[in-house]
């Protein structure tokens, strides 16, 4: 029994181990076909992925060549409005002229070919001048395409006119077809290429600035236009030419400024400094009634070296052009007009005699004797006339800087007022 037993045992062991192994096969079918499943889904999600990019591509395709189509519209709404007709008043004009020529009993073939003839040859002289234009002169191939579409439009006329003897502006819109678009592309590609109303203004202003330089200044203008001439084309520029021979003639290269101009400055401001040294008269100075002859305190100018004449050039012409202080000097030197200063040598202290010297301020340079001298003879001549003695003939008679002469003058009109001494005569 025991041995029945065993074998029972282990025949039941061998089924428990056999449904194990179908068991393990099944749950490993099963994983099989589970991941099976899972791949399949994974490559029906990547096409799709895939079909989704391409038509993607294919919608942003399709976007950018309408973006570009109705970019090119929005940006070139002339030109596109002009190709529309143009491809609308073509295919009319062809037709038109087919229809006309097989009615005169022209053979179709014919027909088409002089049809095309006509409208293709005013086309072509239109793209023709287009290309040409700004290189050469468009005036033949205008007038050729004008010509060609009128013979076109002659014969769209005359056909529409016995075509519809009822409706006889049909013959009008015929002939327009054949002229029409080509107008508009005449104006498109001719016109609108002129100067603007801004830059005819600019160029009108330049010429009149022009006549007028001329008019004003003819000697630097000769001068300008040699040096133009001599130069090679191109390498000197009107403006720095018209620079160049303002110096050449005038010694300086401020526009506008001129030895005279200097001249009639200094001039004045040289009258402003005698007025200044004058006596006041008495109503100015009411409460002080002391002093009968009191004198105006303005400030004396300097003289021409301390920089008078970059006071002299107004801020306008000097940003107009460069200018140093050596300019305006070497033009003082040299001839422009402007009483030129003598040098004052240095002196020796004169004698303690001469009433004129011993009471000059500390600091400054004592009087000559000799031009205190020539201003007494001069005081006493202006007397013998009537006339009174001014710091302006001073300075003219002696040519010396205004502060020396108000000194001469106020030295010889204190000697002159001295109490209890003779004037000089």
């Amino acid at each position: 029994m025991s041995g029945l037993n065993d074998f029972r045992a282990e025949r039941r062991a061998d089924q428990q181990a056999v449904r194990a192994e179908d068991r393990a096969d099944r749950r490993e079918e099963r994983e099989q076909k589970r991941m099976d499943a899972e791949a399949a889904r994974q490559r029906r999600q990547a096409d799709q992925r895939a079909a989704e990019q391409a038509r993607e591509r294919r919608r942003a395709a399709r976007a950018a060549r309408f973006g570009r189509v109705t970019g090119w519209v929005t940006a070139n709404p002339a030109r596109a409005f002009v190709r529309l007709v143009q491809a609308c008043s073509i295919v009319p004009a062809v037709v038109s002229q087919v229809t006309a020529l097989d009615h005169a009993n022209v053979m179709l073939l014919l027909a088409v070919l002089l049809a095309a003839m006509l409208e293709g040859g005013a086309w072509a002289l239109v793209a023709m001048g287009a290309q040409a234009e700004g290189e050469r002169s468009t005036h033949t191939y205008r007038l050729g395409a004008w010509a060609a579409g009128a013979v076109a439009a002659g014969i769209n006329f005359a056909h529409g006119w016995t075509q519809y003897p009822h409706h006889h502006w049909v013959a009008f819109v015929l002939a327009l077809s054949s002229v029409g678009a080509v107008w508009l592309t005449d104006l498109q590609t001719h016109g609108g290429r002129g100067p603007t109303t801004a830059e005819k203004k600019t160029a009108k202003e330049r010429a009149e600035h022009a006549r007028r330089r001329a008019e004003h200044h003819p000697k630097v203008r000769a001068v300008a236009d040699r040096l133009l001439s001599a130069a090679a084309y191109g390498a000197l520029s009107p403006d720095e030419a018209w620079r160049i021979a303002w110096e050449y003639v005038h010694g300086v290269t401020v526009p506008g400024l001129t030895a005279e101009l200097l001249a009639q400055r200094l001039n004045a401001r040289a009258r402003v400094a005698e007025l200044s040294a004058l006596p006041a008269p008495a109503d100015l100075w009411p409460g002080m009634p002391d002093d009968p002859f009191p004198t105006l305190t303005l400030p004396l100018p300097s003289g021409p070296s301390d920089g008078v004449y970059l006071d002299t050039v107004p801020d306008a012409l000097r940003n107009a052009s460069p200018i140093t202080t050596e300019a305006l000097e070497a033009l003082y030197g040299n001839g422009s007009g402007v009483p030129v200063p003598k040098p004052e040598e240095p002196r020796e202290e004169p004698p303690a005699e001469d009433g004129g010297n011993a009471s000059a301020p500390a600091g400054e340079r004592p009087l000559d004797p000799a031009d205190l001298a020539r201003v007494r003879v001069l005081a006493a001549d202006l007397a013998a006339d009537g006339e009174e003695l001014s710091t302006r003939k001073v300075r003219t008679l002696l040519g010396c800087r205004n502060e020396t002469a108000v000194r001469l003058r106020a030295a010889v009109e204190a000697e002159r007022n001295r109490p209890g001494k003779e004037n000089a005569q």
